[in-house]
């Protein structure tokens, strides 16, 4: 049986959206084709990436600034050309099984596999990004519904917005709630750490909640009951059984 794409319309406390975190990185080495592969295989439908850019504007699925973390090799992310980037190997040594020829992605490449199969949850990790990053999802034909983009700078969801997609303002406090309404943001994504009164106030506002990263039964539980409808996991599947 096929599963369906998640409708961020339904998404409550009791049913929530269930959002694979780098690609569920619990299952395979982060931001990866091969994670994203492996979480759709599991039964995922909500795939976040982290996007960078490159020195010749290319778009990249790389969480931190250097690619020294998750590569075995050095370098910052936004020196790179295209052909750099793509001669990078995947450090593998958290996720043995896997091979040592695995690359990091160009966003276009996870856009191109996973178009009108998965809910893409795109975050633009470099400052002014967003406006590009909106401009790969258009141009690769995504629609409004099957994207959701984030950033904790409110200017780089404001593309996304004039374009249609929902937008959500990343966050652990309560103080831009009026900047964020104003802005057409509609969900807040919250640090699974916040203290209580910062989710009360975001849900009093009327906005959607989504918790990050949420890894424990515990924390799972905890925002649920303060009303998140969404969660970022990096195993998702173990926490929804």
């Amino acid at each position: 049986m096929e599963i369906p794409l998640p409708s961020l319309d339904a998404a409550t406390p009791q049913s929530p959206l269930w959002i694979a975190h780098r690609g569920a990185a619990a299952l395979a080495p982060e931001n990866t084709l091969e994670a994203y592969r492996a979480a759709w295989a599991s039964g995922l439908r909500a795939l976040e990436q982290d996007v960078r850019v490159l020195a010749d504007g290319t778009l990249v699925v790389m969480h931190d600034a250097t690619v020294d973390r998750t590569t075995t090799s050095q370098g910052a992310v936004d020196a790179m050309d295209v052909d750099a980037f793509r001669r990078l190997r995947v450090d593998v040594r958290a996720h043995p099984a896997f091979g040592h020829d695995i690359a990091p992605p160009l966003f276009a490449d996870v856009l191109a596999e996973f178009r009108g199969r998965a809910l893409f949850v795109p975050e633009a990790k470099a400052p002014g990004s967003g406006a590009a990053l909106v401009d790969a999802l258009r141009d690769a034909g995504i629609p409004t519904r099957e994207a959701l983009v984030q950033a904790f700078a409110l200017d780089d969801l404001l593309p996304a917005v004039a374009a249609g997609y929902p937008a959500i303002f990343l966050t652990a406090r309560s103080d831009a709630i009026h900047e964020a309404r104003d802005a057409g943001v509609r969900w807040v994504g919250l640090d699974r750490r916040a203290p209580d009164a910062v989710y009360a106030a975001w849900r009093e506002a009327g906005f959607r909640i989504v918790a990050w990263t949420v890894n424990t039964p515990a924390d799972r539980d905890r925002v649920l009951r303060l009303g998140a409808c969404g969660l970022f996991s990096d195993d998702p599947i173990a926490l929804a059984r």
